[in-house]
């Protein structure tokens, strides 16, 4: 039973790391590379990342949003010796920090997420992350402005 609560816990510290804006909580959930596949949200092929990089874009783009909510319930947990599997329901609220018009500012995602993790000698972590977005509800440009702002401020900097 505990093996099943820290690799819940591993999902409860995904949720907190980036509603908080704790992208150090939100590291310690992966391993170094990670495949990260958000092909039912964004039509990307899944792929290995050196997870870092993904921690500092997901940091800019996050700081442009006013508040998020993530949500994460009906875990399923497989185990098999040093290798799980966690399947869970997830709601994702995303609001942009000015958005300039009014009712463009909320963006929700809903769906679940089907995670494969491994035990390592700092516990159990997310080695490929597959989110699989069934519905949404408010304005994608949201989270489309939020990558477009945290682009325009990294190329400013350059």
């Amino acid at each position: 039973m505990s093996d099943r609560q820290a690799i819940v816990d591993v999902l409860s510290n995904y949720a907190t790391g980036l509603d908080a804006r704790d992208w150090v909580l939100w590291r310690s959930v992966f391993i170094d590379e990670v495949i990260f596949d958000l092909s039912s949200w964004n039509g990307a092929a899944p792929r290995p990342l050196n997870t870092d990089r993904v921690v500092a874009a997901q940091a800019r783009i996050f700081a442009e949003l006013a508040e998020t909510q993530h949500f994460f319930t009906n875990h399923r947990v497989t185990i098999d010796g040093d290798k799980a599997r966690v399947q869970a329901h997830m709601r994702a609220e995303h609001w942009l920090a000015n958005p300039g018009i009014e009712g463009t500012d909320r963006y929700t995602m809903f769906g679940y997420y089907d995670d494969q993790l491994v035990r390592t000698d700092a516990g159990w972590k997310i080695a490929q992350m597959q989110l699989n977005v069934t519905r949404t509800e408010g304005n994608r440009w949201v989270m489309e402005e939020a990558e477009r702002r945290a682009r325009a401020k990294r190329d400013a900097q350059r």
